[in-house]
Parts: structure tokens; C-alpha cells; sequence
């Protein structure tokens, strides 16, 4: 898996997960506006012998509040869509089966272009794949002299490469939040675009 099909599984994610927050989220908001809309006709026919501009600048101001908390709700639900599908590409990276697992990792070895060190995995993936992993970077790299830490990290997947006083760090929680900030605007175009579209009049 590519850093590149990180991303698309990012974007993918957060479509499946977010209808139903996006979904919760504008029901939560039109009962919020209609409320609000209430509170205001209630309002009027007790103001109704004050001066017409007044009942109208309070419902304005009744209905802009709850349009504020409505949107507060929707980018809440965008917030936590965006943030579970990151997860959810962490998970999927880290239950890899083991092959294509140790292909991924050592292709990401490779791009430090770092032919000596020690490798950190976690004890999980110390125990099932190290040494292989090992072997495989080291072909990778044509000639690496990469060995395997006796120490562990605390991650739940990738590695940490040390080399010299320098520790490059892959964990799969970095390479998945590095993807963050270009992944974002295209969680937002191919998702939250057509729900806005649906619901911004609520």
C-alpha cells in the first residue's frame, strides 16, 4: 500500500462514517432552528404592542444564534468523520497480512535512503516480522547494514529508524496524520460538499 492509497482510503473512510454524524448532526441542528423560531413567535405575541422593528431585530437575533449552534453541530460532525477515517487508516495499515506488510514498510525504509542503523518496532511486530522486515530493507536498500533494536516503541505499526544521534520517525500514526493536511481539503470537496448542499437551509 502506497502513501498515496493512505490517502484515498482516508477519503473513503470518512464518506462511509460521516452520513450518519452529518445525518444526526442536521437533526439536531433543525430542532435547534425550530425551537428558536417558536421562541420567537412567542415572543412577538407578547411584544405585540411594542414597535414592529423591534420583534423583528429579536427574531433575527434569535435565529442567528441557533443558525451559529447548528453549524457548530455540523462542524463537529465533519471534525470527528475526518478523525475516525484516520484512525480507520491506521488500522487497516496495522492489520496488513504479513508480506504486504513488510513490502510497505521496508518501501517506506528504502525512501529514507538510510543504509545503516537500528530498527524500533513494537513488540508485536518485533516478535512476527522483524527479522524478516530486516532482511527485506536491507535488499531493498542494495547493500543496507540495517539491524534490528532490542528495544520496542510504543506505536501500533511502522517503525523508528536510528541512525547516529538522528531517529527517523514512521510510526503508522505519523505517516497517516503527515497525509493530514493534504487529505483534509479532499475530505471536505468529495464529502462535506454535497451535505452542506443538502442541509445549509435547515
Amino acid at each position: 500500500m502506497s502513501i498515496e492509497s493512505i490517502a484515498e482510503k482516508i477519503v473513503n473512510d470518512a464518506k462511509e462514517y460521516a452520513d450518519g454524524l452529518i445525518s444526526v448532526a442536521n437533526q439536531e441542528a433543525e430542532s435547534i432552528i425550530i425551537k428558536a423560531k417558536e421562541e420567537a413567535k412567542a415572543h412577538k405575541t407578547q411584544m405585540a404592542e411594542r414597535a414592529t422593528e423591534e420583534v423583528v431585530s429579536i427574531r433575527h437575533k434569535r435565529h442567528a444564534a441557533a443558525e451559529l449552534e447548528a453549524r457548530k453541530l455540523r462542524l463537529a460532525a465533519k471534525q470527528k468523520a475526518l478523525a475516525n477515517a484516520m484512525e480507520a487508516a491506521i488500522d487497516q495499515l496495522a492489520e496488513m497480512a504479513p508480506n504486504e506488510y513488510i513490502a510497505f514498510l521496508a518501501e517506506r525504509i528504502a525512501e529514507t535512503d538510510v543504509k545503516e542503523g537500528q530498527l524500533l518496532l513494537n513488540a508485536k511486530d518485533k516478535a512476527a516480522i522483524g527479522e524478516k522486515l530486516v532482511q527485506t530493507a536491507n535488499k531493498s536498500l542494495k547493500g543496507g547494514k540495517l539491524t534490528l533494536s532490542d528495544q520496542t516503541m510504543n506505536a501500533r505499526g511502522g517503525f523508528v529508524l536510528k541512525t547516529g544521534a538522528v531517529e527517523i520517525n514512521s510510526t503508522l500514526e505519523t505517516m497517516v496524520y503527515a497525509a493530514k493536511e493534504s487529505v483534509t481539503p479532499m475530505v471536505l470537496e468529495a464529502l462535506f460538499h454535497e451535505h452542506e448542499g443538502r442541509y445549509e437551509k435547515v
